[in-house]
């Protein structure tokens, strides 16, 4: 080590007093350069993750507001026979009734799974208490915010059991 030391400062002693500032100043602009590039990174995903953060208390506080709506939808059905063999068929109506636009009806086991998308998150609400009127239990709903005016959801449901 003392060596390279010593090797250092006899090639610094041989620069004019300009290059030395000058070398001062690429190793000073050098140094601000190395923590700009690593604290950047950084600095985006903190910046993401308030952005999230935010998104996620806005759902959180829209999805309290629904809560009454969610708890009047549990005995808010007609007494309807269950028609199995046209469940796709319902499952299409229910969708196009509520102008949400169907991606996708895949059949499952003794069921579907359906994806959809719509810019009002009342009618998804909605979509999933009629489905469950239908004669249908709702397994999973999930629904995510695809861009600022588009929420993509999709849902797997199976037949009612007698």
């Amino acid at each position: 080590m003392k060596k390279f030391m010593d090797s250092l400062r006899y090639r610094l002693s041989d620069l004019q007093s300009r290059e030395r500032q000058l070398l001062l100043a690429g190793i000073v602009m050098l140094f601000f350069t190395v923590i700009y590039v690593a604290l950047s990174p950084i600095m985006e995903k903190h910046d993401q993750l308030v952005d999230q953060s935010n998104q996620l208390k806005t759902d959180l506080q829209w999805l309290q507001q629904q809560s009454a709506v969610v708890s009047k939808l549990s005995n808010g059905c007609g007494n309807r026979e269950i028609q199995q063999g046209f469940g796709r068929d319902n499952l299409t109506k229910l969708v196009r009734r509520n102008q949400l636009r169907l991606g996708q009806i895949r059949d499952l086991n003794n069921g579907f799974e359906l994806r959809f998308s719509g810019a009002d998150g009342n009618r998804i609400l909605r979509l999933s208490h009629q489905i469950a009127c239908a004669g249908f239990n709702v397994q999973s709903l999930k629904v995510e915010r695809s861009s600022l005016e588009l929420l993509e959801g999709s849902m797997e449901i199976t037949y009612v059991e007698d």
